[in-house]
C-alpha cells in the first residue's frame, strides 16, 4: 500500500505563488491520489478572498483533482510553527512534509523515492529532504518527516519561534540520531530572494519584521537541552522497535 503524503504550506499574501506550487506538485507527482496539501491562510490577509477563489477553481481542476485532498483553512494568524502544527493535527498522512509557497517541485517521481527511501527506515523515524538549490545537503529545509516521528515528540514544528530555525531545529534532533537523509535527485526548488530568483515581498518583509530572525537565533542558542530531550524520546522509540 503506499504511503500517504501530507503537505502541510501556511501561505500569505501569495495566492498566485501558491496555485504555481499546487500545480507543481500534481503534474510531478506519479500517484498524486494519494498526496494531500493542506494551506493555512489568516484571516486577515489582505488577498484571502482571492485564496479562497483559486482554491474552488483549482479543486474544479481536471488535473488538481486526482489529489487525495487539497484543504484550505481560513483562520486567525498565528507564528509560523503553530500554523505548521495545526496542519499537521488536521493531516491524514504517514509522512508530513512542510512546503513553502516559493516553491516549485521540478523533478518528476519525487513520491515515488520518498516511498524507496522511507523504506530503508523499518521503524518509521527518519528526516529526509529534498534538494532545495539553495542550502542542498547542509540542512533540512523543507524536512520530510514520518508521521511517527511527529506523535513521538509531539510537534513538527518547535512552538518557542516566530519563523526561523525550526528546520535546523530539526535537522540537529536528526543528527543526534543518525537519521538525517538527504535526496539529492529531487530538486524542489526554493525561489527565495537570497537567491536571486525572486524579490522580497510583502511577506518576506513582514517575516523580518521586529528583529525576529535575531530573536529566534538567541532562542535557538539557549534551547539545546530541549533538543537534546526530545532526541532522547526518538532513540528510545527506535531501541524499543529493535527489541
Amino acid at each position: 500500500m503506499p504511503n500517504l503524503i501530507s503537505l502541510l504550506c501556511p501561505s500569505r499574501g501569495r495566492p498566485k505563488k501558491l496555485a504555481r506550487l499546487i500545480k507543481s506538485i500534481t503534474t510531478t507527482a506519479t500517484i498524486p491520489s494519494r498526496i494531500e496539501i493542506l494551506i493555512y491562510v489568516d484571516d486577515d490577509d489582505p488577498e484571502k478572498f482571492e485564496y479562497i477563489l483559486s482554491h474552488k477553481n483549482l479543486i474544479l481542476d481536471p488535473l488538481i483533482s486526482k489529489l487525495k485532498n487539497i484543504d484550505l483553512l481560513v483562520d486567525q494568524p498565528f507564528r509560523t510553527p503553530i500554523l505548521n502544527n495545526i496542519l499537521s493535527d488536521r493531516a491524514q498522512g504517514n509522512i508530513l512534509m512542510i512546503t513553502n509557497d516559493d516553491q516549485i517541485f521540478r523533478d518528476k517521481n519525487w513520491d515515488i523515492r520518498i516511498d524507496e527511501e522511507a523504506r530503508k527506515f523499518p521503524d518509521n523515524i527518519y528526516c529526509m529532504w529534498f534538494n532545495d538549490g539553495r542550502y542542498q545537503e547542509k540542512i533540512c529545509t523543507f524536512p520530510i518527516l514520518s508521521r511517527e516521528w511527529v506523535d513521538t515528540i509531539g510537534y513538527i514544528e518547535p512552538f518557542l519561534f516566530e519563523h526561523f530555525n525550526c528546520d535546523l531545529w530539526t535537522w540537529q534532533i536528526g543528527k543526534m540520531i543518525d537519521r538525517l537523509h538527504y535526496i539529492p535527485d529531487i530538486l524542489v526548488e526554493h525561489l527565495h530572494p537570497d537567491t536571486g530568483k525572486a524579490e522580497q515581498d510583502e511577506t518576506t518583509m513582514r517575516n523580518l519584521k521586529g528583529r525576529r530572525p535575531e530573536i529566534d537565533k538567541l532562542i535557538f542558542a539557549k534551547s539545546e537541552r530541549y533538543r537534546v530531550l526530545d532526541a532522547s524520546i526518538l532513540q528510545e522509540k527506535i531501541n524499543a522497535d529493535k527489541n
